[in-house]
């Protein structure tokens, strides 16, 4: 009788037991099946989910390369300020001149990063050998396609990075602004199949001397001249480490040593001598190119035809 007591007690045990595992085991794939599905793509997020995911992009210089050409490696670092777990694919990173899609640098790496909510993660070097025309010139960092732009290029060698805030910037914006596209070349037709000799050569004579005399109506024509009216107008003719990029309307130039002291350091040179900073406010050629102090320039007035 007592066998017989035991026996179904210990039969009673071994359902409870595996009612209790079978349950724990339901338990773990649901979970496992949760998290798997609260884990996104970063190109599937929202527009403001992905607003919550910051990026910081610095350039370092790298002088162990073969090159006698200056070149950059470049950590990006992330911050993941969503309450979402975001997966991303570091191949997919890459840089872009929008106007020059042959300045284009891709990801150094191959792996798959999950970045959990709260979490910041640092890829190192995740761009190699980047050129200093690429670092100076216009351009941000993308993933995936130009949909996804995450920060400009602009300021990536300063001691923070370039951030992803950046994006709102004025002075980044106006650097990115599109070059002025030359609308003096001549246009073609085909009302004749004849030819006047003639007629061509004075015609080609007749034009050439119009884009002479629109060169000669501006004061500044090339970026060396604007960026030596730029350290004129600050007395810094010794400094050497200002840069001038074409954009709409003249040059812009700004200051490359990378210092946050020197951020202010940019302004826009356009084509008739006058000068507009950041904050939008503007200056005459005729007040920029006077003459400064002896004892922080040379006491002479600006004269272009010097550079």
């Amino acid at each position: 009788m007592k066998k017989k007591f035991w026996g179904i007690i210990t039969a009673i045990m071994l359902m409870i037991l595996a009612t209790a595992c079978s349950n724990q085991t339901k338990k773990t794939a649901t979970k496992s099946d949760t998290e798997q599905e609260q884990t996104t793509y970063y190109q599937d997020l929202s527009k403001s989910d992905r607003e919550n995911l910051d990026f910081t992009f610095k350039a370092v210089e790298d002088d162990s390369t073969s090159s006698s050409d200056t070149s950059y490696i470049i950590d990006m670092t992330m911050k993941n300020n969503s309450t979402k777990d975001i997966k991303l694919i570091l191949s997919k990173f890459f840089m872009l001149n929008p106007y020059d899609e042959n300045a284009k640098v891709t990801s150094s790496k191959k792996d798959t990063v999950t970045l959990k909510a709260g979490q910041k993660k640092t890829v190192k070097q995740i761009f190699e050998n980047v050129s200093k025309d690429v670092i100076d010139g216009q351009g941000a960092y993308y993933y995936l396609n130009k949909s996804y732009r995450l920060a400009y290029i602009y300021n990536s060698t300063s001691d923070k990075g370039a951030k992803s805030n950046n994006l709102n910037s004025s002075v980044a914006k106006k650097f990115n602004k599109k070059q002025a596209v030359d609308s003096d070349e001549p246009s073609t037709t085909d009302e004749s199949t004849t030819t006047d000799t003639s007629t061509e050569t004075d015609n080609s004579s007749q034009q050439s001397n119009t884009q002479n005399s629109s060169a000669s109506a501006n004061i500044i024509n090339t970026p060396s001249q604007a960026v030596a009216l730029f350290k004129h107008m600050w007395g810094m003719e010794a400094r050497d480490d200002f840069v001038a990029n074409p954009v709409s309307g003249g040059f812009y130039v700004q200051s490359t040593s990378g210092q946050e002291a020197d951020s202010y350091l940019a302004a826009t040179i356009h084509y008739d001598g006058s000068v507009e900073y950041s904050d939008g406010k503007q200056d005459s050629y005729s007040t920029i190119s006077q003459p400064l102090n002896t004892d922080i320039s040379d006491g002479k007035p600006f004269n272009p035809s010097n550079y």
